[in-house]
């Protein structure tokens, strides 16, 4: 299986156990004695059970094959420039003489060491070096299967 099937894979059953979580807390309403449960409690858990397990064993094997390829630092990577784009987009440097928000007659001049034009350009390069990297995890997702490991998962009981 291709890492990109195994990522899509894993977002339904994401979506999956959301919605086993939901027949589980369902099941559980406290109901008159002499009335029957829509649903058995622990055939649902079962369940949850082991889409939990397949998620935990996708992701591992995803995991190992990112490790083995030396892609765990680009997707590192993608995400630490993600954060300094944040960061850089927060940053309003002030220039010029401008008036104060109380007081329209008071006016004050003020400097920085970047422009608003500065910081945008750093945004813009620092979106492209995301976007390369990006596009290669997309190519390496689209082209690399994930070992067939015997990933044993262990829910706490």
């Amino acid at each position: 299986m291709k890492i990109i099937r195994a990522q899509k894979l894993i977002a339904r059953l994401k979506g999956e156990v959301k919605i086993l979580k939901h027949r589980i807390e369902k099941s559980l309403n406290t109901i008159a004695a002499n009335e029957d449960f829509d649903e058995d409690y622990f055939t649902l858990q079962r369940q949850l059970d082991e889409k939990i397990k397949k998620i935990v064993s996708l992701k591992t094997k995803v995991m190992h094959a990112n490790v083995k390829h030396d892609m765990f630092q680009k997707i590192v990577n993608v995400g630490e420039l993600k954060s300094y784009i944040d960061y850089l987009r927060e940053l309003e440097p002030k220039t010029g003489v401008i008036s104060s928000e109380y007081n329209p007659s008071e006016k004050t001049e003020y400097k920085s060491q970047m422009t608003i034009a500065q910081r945008n350009e750093s945004v813009e390069i620092t979106q492209r070096g995301i976007n390369k990297l990006t596009d290669e995890l997309d190519d390496f997702n689209a082209k690399t299967d994930i070992e067939e490991m015997d990933v044993t998962v262990l829910l706490v009981d």
